[in-house]
């Protein structure tokens, strides 16, 4: 939405120029100067720039959710902004940060900054309400804590409200007239919003669960009986499976799976499969090892959803 047209306070003069001939003399004569001012429209569009809702853990800290104001009007106007965190239909309600709930963007680095050189503007009303020019836009944010032991799905919203500075103008009819209170002293004219805007952002609880499962199954004995028909004796191999999975939303950094082999058991050399794939024993170029009586296996850092299966044989001691 752009401003609406010509710059409030724009002085537009006009003149007449008559002209005609007298007795074959060409002539002109000029009208007065007619003069008018342009009025101040006076409003504001908020839009959450969030394509879907940030997803958040359970607790978590300091998250953003990201709203674009725009001076939709004709002249340069202030703007007060307040943010509600009860909103009906929430599953859970965020907490205004503890670092300060609405920042303003500094220009300096994308996105949500909450410190370091190129941290954002925490607003402070009265102090900073942001000054806009016709067209001119903002980034603004919403700061938010979110609280604990929330299950997996969770949906929680917060508001930001958007009012203009001038006297009378916010919450006003559309239409109605405020005398002299526009930019230069020109009258003010309350747009098609009021003087107002609203935009609501979601967060949705995601987060990470790591989960693993292991299992053992007889492969088999020393007299040659293989599978339920085995019986577990010194000598008997046997196959460990490690199912480990990692669900819900994020990524789990550095992931990395140990397995330290009970003193009952030995390693069956060049065993180890991961997802089906061979892996060596010794710690090189790929992701597995067995060092120290201890199966290994490096991941690194791990989006959510996977599933890995990690398995190895030993033999009864």
């Amino acid at each position: 939405m752009q401003a609406a047209g010509t710059p409030a306070g724009t002085t537009v003069s006009n003149q007449v120029t008559l002209g005609y001939i007298q007795d074959g003399v060409a002539t002109t004569t000029s009208s007065n100067i007619a003069t008018f001012s342009v009025a101040e429209i006076i409003d504001v569009s908020l839009a959450t720039q969030d394509a879907a809702p940030v997803v958040v853990n359970s607790p978590d800290t300091s998250r953003a959710l990201t709203m674009l104001l725009t001076n939709t009007g004709n002249g340069s106007e202030s703007f007060s902004l307040i943010r509600n965190n009860s909103i009906p239909g929430n599953e859970f309600d965020p907490i205004t940060a503890a670092t300060g709930g609405i920042f303003l963007e500094s220009g300096l680095q994308t996105g949500f900054q909450a410190n370091g050189p190129n941290a954002d503007t925490l607003y402070i009303e009265g102090t900073n309400n942001p000054d806009l020019a016709a067209d001119a836009s903002l980034v603004v944010y919403l700061v938010s804590d979110i609280p604990s032991s929330l299950a997996l799905g969770s949906s929680g919203q917060s508001r930001l409200s958007v009012e203009s500075l001038t006297a009378g103008a916010a919450g006003a009819a559309p239409g109605t007239t405020l005398t002299g209170l526009g930019s230069g002293g020109v009258d003010v004219l309350v747009g098609a919003n009021s003087a107002t805007a609203l935009a609501t952002g979601h967060y949705q609880i995601g987060g990470l669960a790591v989960s693993v499962l292991k299992s053992v199954a007889l492969i088999q004995d020393p007299q040659g009986r293989t599978g339920s028909a085995a019986i577990i004796m010194p000598g008997t191999v046997l196959t460990y499976s490690v199912t480990l999975r990692v669900s819900g939303n994020g990524t789990a950094n550095n992931l990395a799976f140990n397995d330290p082999l009970p003193a009952e058991t030995n390693f069956v050399p060049n065993s180890i499969t991961v997802d089906g794939a061979t892996r060596t024993d010794a710690v090189d170029t790929d992701n597995a090892d067995f060092t120290s009586n201890t199966i290994n296996v490096i991941f690194g850092n791990t989006a959510a959803p996977v599933t890995h299966v990690i398995e190895f044989r030993v033999t009864v001691n």
